[in-house]
């Protein structure tokens, strides 16, 4: 059984549907504030309650992320990239801690794991030991001591 609408009825009916959730719009003010924070080094969590002050500026931080993650992105890459030219500058020009900083980070070097390869010329079952090679040179032969030699 359906029940007629008084008036007032429809009038709140009205309000509700004209009621919808608006999205917060992208605003150019506070993604300038999100770049120079970016740029400066401050937190996320402190640039978002910074921004609070200004109009349409998102209280939680996943639709912060939503407008202006791309910026955040954009703006940290940016500084990545011009440290990282720096850096990379500065170890072709034979600074030596840039060198190695670059190396561990991009080439995988690490000063403690290091492989000596040594190059064997000769045969390893050919090899006599140093001892060997001094009693031959003293003219004693294998299983011989001094005492059998003179008797």
């Amino acid at each position: 059984m359906v029940l007629p609408m008084d008036e007032s009825h429809k009038a709140i009916l009205s309000v509700v549907k004209n009621m919808s959730i608006q999205a917060i719009p992208y605003s150019e003010v506070i993604a300038k504030k999100v770049k120079e924070g970016i740029r400066n080094g401050v937190s996320v969590k402190d640039i978002l309650a910074s921004i609070q002050k200004y109009q349409n500026a998102p209280s939680s931080t996943a639709t912060f992320y939503k407008l202006y993650g791309q910026d955040i992105a954009d703006t940290k890459a940016d500084i990545v990239g011009q440290v990282g030219s720096v850096v990379i500058q500065q170890a072709l020009d034979g600074d030596f801690k840039a060198a190695e900083l670059f190396l561990r980070s991009k080439g995988g070097w690490s000063p403690t794991s290091t492989v000596n390869e040594v190059e064997q010329s000769e045969n390893p079952d050919e090899d006599e030991s140093a001892i060997d090679s001094l009693i031959t040179l003293l003219g004693k032969t294998n299983g011989t001591t001094p005492s059998e030699d003179n008797s």
